[in-house]
């Protein structure tokens, strides 16, 4: 089965019982192929590397555990104190 077979079997069995079957399989079909076109930049964990000394990041910490995120905007100082471990994630801002 290729990506697009794939991607129409999944908006199928989403929307089998939808009032709206056919729009919601056409914007979730659209949505998904667009996705594929755009790959999201790459979360980066502190624990695997970090930032440049300067660079704009967006910086994540996710508490699964009570559904709670914060994200923050911020040029990456490696003498700020910050929490690290496996739920904080950080994303480079590509600059324009």
């Amino acid at each position: 089965m290729n990506r697009k077979e794939e991607i129409r079997k999944e908006a199928a069995e989403r929307y089998k019982d939808s009032d709206f079957r056919v729009p919601n399989m056409y914007c979730f079909i659209e949505g998904a192929e667009w996705a594929d076109k755009n790959p999201c930049p790459e979360w980066h964990r502190f624990s695997e590397c970090v930032p440049e000394k300067g660079q704009v990041i967006i910086y994540a910490v996710i508490e699964a555990d009570f559904k709670i995120a914060s994200y923050q905007l911020m040029q990456y100082d490696p003498l700020l104190p910050m929490p690290q471990g496996d739920n904080v994630s950080w994303l480079a801002v590509p600059e324009l």
